[in-house]
């Protein structure tokens, strides 16, 4: 034979024999158990099993002797080769043996027997699958030593191969390349074996090539070796289906939103709507529909939050529910705080979320710090809350609470997500097509983040929403300059609620300031006022510190905005 027809198998033999069993699968020996001598006999059935005969002399140390039969050997850098353990048997001194565990584990089987001193063990077991195909021809191949807890000073083997013409051995420790100490071809075609000094945990593995006269058949199995790069193969099978996956998933939760979640009328801005409705005593601050700041700032952004409730506060403030009254710092450089004041309980003319904010502020009586705000306004916030979800669906501008859409398709989209991750983890372990729970997770994502803008404004809501916008463009663009000046102070009040809501507090506090015509101190306006030398045109730096203020401490309060 060549040299290469020589290195060839061998080098096939090194990448075969390297057992995935790690030395801890091992079972456990007792300290002084030796194995003294070590024989085994196998031969090759015309049907391709390989049936063995293991003869082990040992002195056990304790009561029991146990070793482990490996199934699962690594074969190339992503196969592993299976084989078949059957018809096992062991033998004590060649009575049956007492006591014998027989026990399956990952790729292989345990085997324990109750035996002390001196002892003469037989294993006789069949293997299936140990005849491949490979480059050389058909080869057969069999870790046949293996298992052990201890050390084996000589290991002689015999293998019966019928038509066996070449023969190669490796031998030693998990991973070892070293050639057996002898490994020969006898005239009867049968394989003789010897190793000297095989360490603990260590195995000899043969492997023979047949000539083209054998008759026998390749059985031989093989398994893929999970991996992170396998378990995410990127093929035109798992791209493909990933991607048909993704895109029904996405396309679907769009035609949801298609169907479901787009606003029934699409009213664009037309021009700027201009809150004066002119009177008999002058012209007059008119929100377009009578919308209030709260309902505003819900109808725009389909949520009910800080701001809205800020504005909220502020409007109440303007039409004389409440007061609020700056305090004078402590120090110069001291922590600002106001003091608001009910001024009335209110009647049919508050909307109920008016009134849920005006009775939660003032829960513990007539006049409250806002420095004094806070964890009591939790649960009466949430009611709020609810209250003005509940207003925009009277006031027929959402066929549902929008809060309850975007949590129905959140709810919906995380649990495709989790199913994603389930699939995903299932799929990754057992398969090559992670990627395709990967494709579910992104659908759930998708589904989730449409669900945020999901909520849907009837008719009527869109045209509030365009007369909203077209009230934005005049708080923007616009001023109260061209009304009369007795009426600006007034008029500039009741826009600042509005322009809160829409991001606009600045502007119109500084409109407030401007109707200051004097370097005189200020009592205040009615509905705000500060403390001793404040002067109107402070206003501006006022209100910003307070909308600041009590949204923070609205924030504090409760986070569920």
């Amino acid at each position: 034979m060549s040299l290469k027809s020589r290195l060839l198998p061998a080098a096939l033999l090194v990448s075969l024999t390297v057992p995935l069993v790690a030395l801890g699968m091992l079972p456990a020996q007792a300290a002084d158990d030796q194995i003294t001598g070590y024989a085994a006999e196998a031969s090759l059935t015309g049907d391709g099993v390989l049936k063995v005969k293991e003869t082990v002399d040992v002195t056990a140390g304790g009561d029991t002797f146990a070793r482990t039969l490996t199934t699962r050997v690594r074969s190339n850098a992503t196969e592993d080769r299976t084989y078949e353990l059957r018809n096992v048997g062991v033998t004590v001194n060649g009575q049956p043996a007492d006591g014998l565990e027989n026990k399956s584990i990952d790729d292989g089987l345990r085997l324990s027997v109750k035996t002390s001193g001196q002892a003469k063990i037989v294993y006789t077991y069949e293997v299936g699958n140990v005849v491949a195909d490979s480059i050389e021809g058909r080869e057969v191949s069999w870790p046949i030593v293996q298992g052990f807890g201890v050390s084996i000073p000589k290991a002689v083997v015999s293998v019966s191969i019928p038509f066996a013409n070449w023969v190669t051995c490796i031998a030693g420790r998990i991973g070892s390349s070293m050639p057996c100490t002898s490994s020969q071809l006898a005239e009867s075609a049968a394989l003789e074996i010897e190793q000297n000094g095989l360490p603990a945990g260590g195995h000899l593995t043969f492997l023979t090539g047949l000539s083209d006269q054998a008759t026998v058949k390749p059985n031989a199995e093989f398994k893929t070796r999970w991996s992170l790069g396998n378990a995410f193969t990127l093929d035109k099978s798992t791209i493909g289906l990933s991607a048909l996956l993704l895109g029904l998933g996405v396309l679907g939760a769009a035609a949801l939103w298609f169907l479901r979640g787009r606003d029934a009328a699409k009213v664009g801005p037309g021009a700027p709507e201009r809150p004066v409705l002119d009177g008999a005593d002058g012209p007059q601050f008119a929100a377009p529909d009578g919308i209030r700041p709260g309902q505003v700032g819900t109808v725009v952004d389909e949520t009910a939050d800080v701001v809205d409730i800020t504005a909220t506060l502020l409007d109440l403030a303007v039409r004389n529910y409440l007061t609020i009254v700056e305090l004078p710092r402590e120090t110069h450089f001291g922590k600002l705080d106001w003091e608001l004041r009910r001024l009335n309980a209110g009647g049919p003319e508050l909307l109920a979320y008016e009134k849920a904010l005006l009775d939660a502020v003032f829960a513990e009586g007539e006049t409250v710090q806002v420095s004094e705000l806070g964890h009591g306004l939790r649960s009466r916030l949430n009611l709020v809350r609810e209250q003005l979800y509940a207003d925009v669906v009277t006031q027929g501008w959402f066929a549902s609470r929008p809060d309850a859409v975007r949590n129905r398709w959140t709810t919906a989209g995380l649990v495709l997500l989790g199913a994603g991750v389930v699939l995903t983890i299932v799929l990754a372990i057992v398969t090559k097509y992670g990627l395709v729970g990967f494709a579910v997770m992104l659908a759930g994502l998708a589904l989730t983040l449409i669900g945020q803008v999901a909520p849907a404004r009837t008719a009527r809501g869109a045209a509030v929403l365009g007369r909203v916008a077209g009230l934005q463009q005049y708080l923007t663009n616009e001023t109260s300059a061209d009304l009369p000046q007795s009426h600006r102070l007034e008029f500039a009040s009741r826009c600042l609620p509005y322009a809160a809501v829409l991001g606009l507090t600045e502007k119109w506090a500084l409109e407030i300031a401007a109707t200051d015509d004097d370097d005189d101190p200020d009592a205040g306006i009615g509905w705000y006022s500060g403390p001793e030398n404040w002067h109107l045109s402070d206003i501006g730096e006022s209100l910003s510190n307070f909308v600041t203020a009590f949204g923070g401490h609205l924030s504090t309060a409760r986070r569920l905005f």
